[in-house]
């Protein structure tokens, strides 16, 4: 009979202790593991669901502020050229068209214009408006008023005869020749924006859940809270970690508070987004409360399985199965959270290509035509100095082609990204159509033809030629995407009379035609519907920005005409462009008078330019003309001369130099400082620095040569 020594004895009940330990210590710490773990997770849960939230409520918004500003868009074409005596007498016709507009949009309350002296003149919402009510206490019609530049949104308010809340997006109203003539302001319904986020936060109203979503302005105005609260509109007050969050990191990003407006509420994390373009946040906020509470049922459910653990090394092995699988099970569900989100990224990286081009273009397109106006005039000076020697002419000749070559590319460039000021231009659309032909068909691709049906003698008609073939770009692109196995797609253009019952939106009288048809798969009624509006499409992620019909639709209105779609499943689509024909016929355009080039006697030049070898080359080009020159490498140095007593008869500035102030900016301080003084600007990106806002400002566009330089220089001093 074997027995056991008293070592094997004491080494099993060791054995047996350390067992016995370990069926108590064991799942005490892997519960403890596991409550750090499902904490952590918790909240890092927490924080990419109010992303996830403030992400869809930031494009959300932006979807309906740019359908806001192409409402106020669409009044200001309904009231260009009027007055307000004539407003006010046609109220019923501009209620009447102001309530189709906003009629199938719920967010907006209503649409009104209002006079330069506050009175209403036509509403959406009400007729007649009161007379008697003054807006200009109002801080949208103040901001207006005070020439704040683009589309203003104001703070939370009451309507003065619906006694509504609201806030407003207003636009200036101005007359064709720029001057302020009123405020047209779209009212906006908070409610609106409470029942989404209401849904999207799936909080009840008494908010109970913790969970809120706020709609703010960037100087701390709160526009739209859910759940809502009652009584005064709440000001986030500066100095809060709100403030300190956007100035951090103005795009987006988390912070943690008490509350953005109520110091005494519950501790909340918070997550925020810019909504592009505009001076406003959407904030998404959850209490950590809330995020206990649902970390602390996770961890019961740890607690009820690990309970049995202590009994026996079976339970804590099944415990320890349990909780691997929901590991798993969790790791699983974030990774499939994260590739949506990573989707959901690269489509908004997609949709916001466009306009990525069109910055890009308009910063290369700056710095590219200072150097080619820096080549075309050290070329023309080269040519002008040559001794004779034939190998320098030629190549200084083709320098000087090369450059204005150059040139017309970055126009090509700054009118594709829409970056250039409109230029109207008597033009016959089948020569210009005939002349961007090679490019329409790069555009269909190899597999769909392109046919062209041209009537004889058309119509001449006033547009901005390149507009105009960015618009018939859009047009083939879709056409072509709407034949993927190929197809014809048909360009005709016909001389039509529109009579007054044809089309309400346009005056009766001669129009052309432009049409642009595919035999592709063709929209129902209700895609066709939409068509035109800002960002819808029904093309799949990557294909397509919902722009290319807005552009067109926009094209056609500002050139005075209109747009309709043709279109059935199956049966292809037609676009039709009317553009109404140009009282200036082709052949009486008559040529710019000629100007002498050289320099009036003793006449003095400030040159304004950063750049030293463009700066020298002005310099040099000036001195041959005739000129005396001054020069200065800053817009502050040039103040300086202009502030003592030395004779100076034209400022010649670049728009766009370093130091905080612009070409614009200059020459405004200099004629204050010198009433009379003569400016001339000079830009390679006619959008810079307000341009677009001062015709009445003489603009040389680089590049340039230097009888380009003397003409203009002789013209503004000729004034």
């Amino acid at each position: 009979m074997l027995t056991r020594s008293p070592a094997a004895s004491r080494s099993a009940i060791g054995l047996l202790k350390l067992l016995l330990v370990a069926c108590v210590a064991i799942p005490i710490l892997l519960f403890g593991i596991a409550a750090w773990l499902n904490y952590k997770s918790a909240i890092t849960d927490a924080e990419r669901d109010l992303l996830r939230t403030s992400e869809v409520a930031r494009e959300q918004a932006a979807k309906i502020f740019e359908g806001e500003s192409q409402v106020a868009d669409r009044v200001n074409d309904l009231v260009r050229g009027l007055d307000a005596s004539a407003i006010a007498a046609g109220e019923k016709h501009f209620h009447d068209a102001f309530g189709m507009i906003v009629g199938k949009l719920p967010q907006v309350q209503s649409v009104m214009v209002a006079g330069i002296d506050g009175t209403p003149l036509a509403s959406a919402g009400t007729f007649p408006v009161p007379r008697h009510v003054d807006l200009r206490p109002r801080d949208y019609f103040r901001a207006v008023l005070e020439g704040f530049p683009g589309t203003y949104i104001s703070g939370l308010q009451v309507g003065d005869v619906n006694r509504q809340l609201f806030f407003g997006l207003a636009q200036p109203w101005k007359d064709a020749a720029g001057a302020l003539k009123g405020v047209i302001d779209v009212a906006v319904s908070p409610s609106y924006f409470e029942d989404f986020y209401g849904a999207l936060v799936g909080e009840s109203q008494d908010g109970t859940a913790g969970k809120v979503l706020t709609l703010v302005r960037d100087d701390g105005q709160i526009l739209v809270r859910y759940p809502p609260i009652p009584g005064e509109p709440p000001q986030i007050k500066v100095g809060t970690p709100f403030f300190a969050a956007i100035q951090s990191n103005p795009d987006a990003g988390l912070f943690q508070t008490r509350s953005i407006i109520d110091p005494a509420a519950p501790q909340r994390v918070y997550a925020y987004r810019r909504v592009q373009g505009y001076p406003l946040y959407v904030v998404a906020g959850r209490s950590q409360a809330s995020i206990m509470a649902l970390w602390r049922r996770r961890m019961m459910s740890h607690l009820v399985f690990g309970l049995p653990v202590t009994v026996a090394l079976f339970a804590v092995t099944w415990t320890a199965l349990v909780r691997t699988r929901r590991e798993m099970a969790a790791l699983d569900h974030a990774h499939q959270e994260m590739q949506r989100r990573e989707r959901a990224e690269a489509a908004l990286l997609r949709s916001q290509r466009l306009e990525a081009v069109g910055q890009m273009t308009g910063g290369v397109a700056h710095d590219f035509n200072n150097l080619l106006t820096v080549i075309l005039g050290s070329a023309e000076l080269l040519a002008n100095r040559a001794d004779d020697p034939a190998r320098v002419r030629r190549l200084a000749s083709q320098i000087i082609q090369a450059a204005q070559h150059g040139g017309k590319v970055t126009q090509q460039l700054l009118t594709f990204s829409r970056r250039q000021l409109v230029h109207p231009e008597t033009v016959d659309l089948n020569a210009l159509l005939l002349d961007f032909r090679q490019l329409l068909e790069r555009a269909a691709s190899e597999a769909v033809k392109v046919v062209y049906s041209l009537a004889p003698q058309l119509d001449p008609v006033q547009l901005d030629p390149g507009h105009f073939e960015a618009a018939i770009l859009n047009l083939v692109g879709n056409a072509r995407d709407a034949m993927p196995n190929g197809g014809t797609i048909r360009i005709a253009t016909r001389n039509v009379a529109q009579a007054p019952s044809e089309n309400p939106d346009l005056p009766p009288g001669a129009y052309v035609r432009i049409v642009v048809a595919d035999n592709g798969s063709g929209m129902d009624p209700a895609t066709a519907a939409k068509a035109f509006e800002p960002f819808f499409t029904t093309k799949e992620i990557g294909k397509g920005t919902g722009l290319g019909l807005s552009q067109v639709y926009g094209f056609a209105k500002q050139a005075g005409g209109d747009v309709r779609i043709l279109t059935a499943p199956g049966r292809g689509t037609a676009v039709k462009l009317l553009l109404p024909r140009s009282a200036t016929a082709l052949e009486h355009v008559m040529p710019a008078p000629q100007v002498d080039a050289t320099a009036p006697k003793g006449a003095v030049v400030l040159v304004v330019e950063d750049e030293d070898a463009l700066r020298d080359l002005v310099v040099e080009s000036l001195a041959e003309l005739g000129y005396i020159i001054r020069t200065a490498a800053t817009a502050q140095d040039a103040l300086v001369q202009l502030r003592g007593s030395d004779r100076v008869d034209i400022l010649f500035s670049d728009v766009v130099m370093p130091g905080g102030m612009t070409g614009l900016q200059l020459s405004v301080a200099a004629t204050r400082l010198r009433p009379g003084l003569k400016v001339l600007l000079t830009s390679g990106y006619s959008a810079d620095a307000g341009m677009q806002d001062t015709p009445e400002i003489p603009l040389l566009t680089k590049p340039y040569n230097r009888e380009t330089l003397a003409r203009s220089l002789r013209q503004v001093l000729h004034g």
